[in-house]
């Protein structure tokens, strides 16, 4: 029996006790290999755990469209060089005794610019406040720092963009002397990506705090806290022009769904209902649009590899969690354990060949049973024959104080 049987037979056996909805475990499952800088949602296991992901159903589409341009004192957003610059490197970096990391962790093609730890503050009797505290590499310093920011995402070669508040009215992008250059927002934003080029960043707004939620007792949750989702806004980082578009989710979903960039950035998408459909894709006006060649076909984050050579997705079997798909053949090669790791998830490829991943140690026949929210940061090869140890272990994953990685290229 894997990881994913377990958790799915103990939710399934919960949804069932509270008259959830069916497909819960599915849904948990899919939404925990999502991007927590992005999505957040909480369910409560059978006893009672707290598992932060996506819960994914489709949107409604309403239409309708404003365009705000912003002049930052006549020199629009761009900056002279990233805000965390890496030199080149051959070598990886890593700091497997530390969790989290001190030392930067890095491969020759992608890096963790930043992590998070993740916690709950009680606003009341009642509710709760998801929160994240960003830490982002200083190469100054060779060490990672707290930041003030509430929301961080960082684009390939390390441009940062931040946001203020969950909530935020301006969405910011930091220069490599640690100055914040802003663009005002018609409507509030409370997720930030950058596209795939680094030329655009995509917002995603609703109409309360989508980080709030009922408080979980072992009870269920004691108020349930429904988002509303606006829109999303695209701003040109070179000009600083700022379009806003209204795309709600449907009534009455589970969760909130959030919004990321389509590989080529053509595209947006929002995480779909089941593992058939797993990405709903929209135009950059809101509109339905058919999902690029493979991008629709995994939960795992790593997604397609820079080559489009192969694709990170889950394992058709039980020996293994997570597989790599062969693109052109369709030949599929489970990710099994190595060098006494169990493989959760895919984070990231390091080019075509290696993936960062999320791992833990092997339990015997248990396969991690006992110590799955005890795991590390792992580089491995597609194949699965050999691993390197990137971090040190998490010992309480789901547990409030857990950290995040944010990898993006070099």
């Amino acid at each position: 029996m894997t990881v994913e049987d377990v958790v799915r037979e103990e939710l399934d056996r919960w949804a069932d006790e509270a008259r959830t909805p069916s497909g819960l475990a599915d849904r948990a499952l899919g939404g925990r290999r999502r991007r927590r800088t992005r999505m957040i949602a909480v369910i409560a296991g059978a006893a009672a755990a707290v598992v932060v992901g996506a819960l994914a159903v489709p949107g409604a589409l309403r239409g309708g469209g404003e365009q705000t341009a912003i002049v930052l004192a006549g020199e629009g957003l761009t900056t002279d060089g990233p805000a965390v610059a890496l030199p080149p490197s051959a070598e990886v970096s890593a700091d497997p005794d530390a969790s989290p990391p001190s030392r930067l962790v890095a491969t020759p093609e992608v890096a963790m610019y930043a992590y998070s730890v993740w916690d709950y503050e009680k606003v009341s009797q009642s509710r709760q406040v998801f929160r994240r505290t960003w830490y982002l590499y200083n190469p100054a310093a060779a060490a990672y720092e707290k930041t003030p920011w509430a929301v961080v995402d960082v684009a390939a070669g390390g441009h940062v963009a931040v946001l203020e508040e969950q909530q935020a009215s301006r969405v910011g992008v930091l220069s490599p002397t640690g100055r914040v250059r802003w663009v005002e927002l018609e409507h509030p934003a409370s997720t930030v990506e950058w596209s795939p080029d680094g030329s655009r960043l995509l917002l995603t707004g609703f109409a309360s705090n989508p980080y709030e939620q009922g408080v979980v007792d072992e009870g269920g949750p004691s108020e349930i806290v429904e988002h509303v989702r606006t829109g999303f806004t695209v701003v040109d980082v070179g000009s600083g022009e700022a379009r806003f578009r209204a795309l709600e989710s449907a009534p009455g979903q589970m969760g909130v769904t959030m919004l990321g960039w389509s590989g080529d950035g053509t595209l947006i998408w929002e995480p779909g209902p089941t593992s058939e459909q797993t990405k709903l894709f929209y135009d950059l006006q809101g509109r339905p649009h058919g999902a690029p060649p493979h991008e629709g076909e995994t939960y795992q984050e790593a997604g397609l590899s820079p080559g489009r050579r192969s694709l990170a997705v889950d394992s058709p079997g039980r020996g293994a969690v997570v597989a790599v798909k062969d693109v052109a053949s369709g030949t599929v090669t489970p990710l099994k354990p190595v060098a006494g790791h169990w493989i959760e998830q895919a984070v990231a490829w390091s080019g075509d060949g290696k993936l960062v991943t999320w791992a833990c140690e092997q339990q015997g026949a248990a396969n991690c049973r006992v110590s799955e929210f005890r795991n590390r940061l792992l580089l491995v090869d597609a194949d699965g024959r050999a691993a390197v140890p990137l971090t040190g272990f998490r010992e309480n994953s789901e547990n409030p104080g857990a950290w995040e990685p944010l990898f993006a290229r070099r």
